[in-house]
């Protein structure tokens, strides 16, 4: 979750040679490097590729601005006539975000085996909300009203995003890419009763498409904020056709993991859940923590250990190390 960030002062040096963002992300080198500092400098298990979600809306034409202490800015889309030009530079997706496959075949081939590589995309609702809404974390209104009064564009939209990922996705996994993860971030936001239409089937979608192409290659979805109803609901398709669809669910922290254990791990692996704060603080409270979260899930197979969401610009890196030395070393109890 966000394992390079701001927060390592290694991955800022690198980060300060690039005053445009999306740049950096799109220069294989530089997104080589700040992806391998947290494996090499924690012995983590898997790196995930650097990049941004919002690759995707500036690969379709709509331009992606980053301020410091703002965060990104999205083009607004707001009228029909812009999918038009989406739809016109959906083949060129491939093309223009090929600098990310590249940083995949080169982190590929700069681990040793034994180190996966994870590539990522934001999941289709989560970009259609940054690109109706300027600061999805302010709220979604220009999202939700598309969605409700002209849901014929709003699906639309959704369809064309759902198709970028997935060739976005499948790029990844043919440049060496040995698992994927889908961050649907605002999927916390869409109400209940647009959920299935708005977040779950766009992400089976990309899934079953990806599993056609890719059969072996594990899919991990991360519905943020989802209940256990719709925890349950996503986990069902899965029950339905376990071959095609995914492979796992990533929680947020608010999930409750003895639930997820005992109802959702039998079916998929889970993924999670220790609160990214805690990676701020007092290094007791953060170790017990992921302790416990160990005792409670990693007694049976189908558990990574992962946090609930991204690591903030506080987080200490000696927290970092301390509970990667937890997991090596973690026994189950007696």
């Amino acid at each position: 979750m966000r394992q390079a960030g701001r927060y390592l002062p290694e991955y800022r040096v690198v980060r300060s040679k690039f005053p445009n963002f999306i740049q950096f992300c799109l220069t294989p080198n530089a997104a080589t490097e700040v992806t391998i500092q947290p494996v090499n400098r924690f012995n983590l298990s898997a790196a995930i590729i650097f990049s941004d979600i919002l690759t995707i809306p500036h690969a379709l034409g709509h331009t992606v601005t980053f301020t410091e202490g703002h965060g990104p800015h999205v083009e607004p889309f707001t009228s029909t006539n812009q999918l038009t030009q989406l739809i016109h530079n959906l083949p060129t997706i491939t093309e223009k975000l090929a600098p990310v496959s590249q940083t995949v075949h080169q982190t590929r081939q700069a681990l040793p085996a034994d180190k996966a590589v994870i590539g990522f995309s934001g999941g289709p609702f989560t970009l259609a909300c940054y690109m109706c809404d300027a600061k999805p974390s302010q709220g979604i209104p220009n999202t939700l009203t598309l969605m409700q009064q002209d849901s014929q564009t709003f699906t639309q939209l959704l369809n064309i995003l759902t198709q970028a990922c997935t060739s976005y996705l499948a790029s990844q996994i043919q440049a060496g890419a040995n698992a994927i993860q889908l961050f649907e971030s605002w999927a916390l936001a869409c109400p209940q009763s647009h959920y299935t239409q708005a977040v779950i089937q766009p992400l089976l979608t990309i899934s079953k498409a990806l599993k056609q192409q890719f059969p072996t290659t594990p899919i991990i979805l991360f519905p943020r904020g989802a209940t256990q109803a719709q925890l349950q609901e996503i986990t069902s398709y899965h029950y339905q056709n376990p071959q095609g669809t995914f492979n796992s669910l990533s929680l947020s922290t608010e999930a409750n993991l003895a639930w997820a254990h005992q109802v959702l791990q039998p079916q998929v692996a889970i993924q999670g859940n220790l609160d990214p704060l805690l990676m701020t603080g007092p290094r007791d409270e953060m170790l017990k923590a992921a302790t416990q979260m160990l005792n409670t899930t990693a007694i049976k197979p189908g558990y990574i250990v992962n946090l609930g969401h991204g690591l903030t610009p506080q987080t200490n890196p000696d927290n970092v190390q301390a509970l990667s030395d937890l997991v090596h070393t973690w026994q189950p109890p007696k």
